[in-house]
């Protein structure tokens, strides 16, 4: 009776849910923080990080990555965010556009949803392959944007190009991002 239980109980797996996620034992999704969830070098292929990236946890951290934009993360519940720049240096030649992929996590699903709406610049096409709500933002002259919320996370992909391939490229960096969150 005693190996019964011993090998049903090694049968089950307490370290995951029934999506996957990771739990801490309890039941509960442990979600990770935004640094957690920034890609590493060639997860996006050719695509490695420029030094190491920027983080905040507090408002004065957020404060000095972002300057006056802070207000509006902070109003709406910030807890912390993790910046990194991507270049491609394949071969070892490291092309112009940059990839900037900004990940903040609000606290909740209600708060992220705020910041992805009070962001918006009205130009924005909605995009369906990342998260909860996505937009690809083309109106500044030589930048694409996406932008979505998922989970708590609120997410920024930037690419410094405005051509169909880069605009290709921040997609996979978004979907990336948002496969991560689950």
């Amino acid at each position: 009776m005693l190996m019964a239980i011993v090998i049903a109980v090694s049968g089950c797996d307490t370290n995951s849910d029934e999506d996957g996620n990771d739990n801490n034992g309890n039941g509960m999704t442990t979600l990770l923080s935004p640094a957690d969830l920034l890609p590493d070098d060639d997860a996006i292929s050719g695509w490695e990080s420029v030094g190491v990236y920027d983080e905040a946890n507090d408002y004065d951290e957020l404060y000095d990555l972002i300057n006056g934009g802070a207000e509006l993360y902070i109003d709406n519940g910030f807890v912390s965010a993790a910046f990194q720049i991507y270049i491609d240096c394949v071969g070892g030649v490291c092309e112009d556009a940059a990839v900037h992929v900004r990940i903040y996590d609000q606290g909740s699903e209600a708060n992220a949803a705020a910041v992805y709406d009070r962001v918006a610049t009205g130009i924005g096409m909605p995009w369906y392959e990342a998260g909860m709500e996505a937009r690809i933002d083309e109106s500044a002259l030589a930048v694409y944007t996406i932008e979505f919320w998922q989970r708590n996370m609120f997410v920024q992909v930037l690419i410094e190009e405005k051509s169909d391939a880069a605009l290709n490229i921040a997609k996979l960096f978004a979907s990336h991002v948002s496969r991560e969150i689950r």
